[in-house]
């Protein structure tokens, strides 16, 4: 499964975070310092485990939470259609 960003989204990055705008539905979100570094990573085209490495990289946290936290953050992500996969 290879997830991409919706063209639908507009992203605003802040100092460590990051304010998402749904044009489809015109809903909006703030994410927190993790989820910004998650939604960065698909912007750029990275593959879940590229994230995954970048965030065992910069915070000091065991490589099982942040699987758990990639996988929460995509889970919320795709249910908000923020995040669509390849069709």
């Amino acid at each position: 499964m290879t997830l991409f960003t919706s063209p639908d989204v507009l992203a605003a990055h802040l100092s460590g975070e990051a304010v998402l705008l749904n044009l489809a539905d015109k809903s909006y979100y703030r994410l927190n310092e993790t989820a910004a570094l998650v939604w960065a990573g698909f912007e750029k085209g990275e593959s879940t485990e590229k994230i995954l490495a970048t965030l065992l990289s910069t915070y000091a946290v065991s490589e099982e939470d942040a699987r758990k936290e990639v996988d929460a953050v995509i889970t919320d992500m795709r249910a908000k259609k923020l995040l669509i996969e390849d069709s």
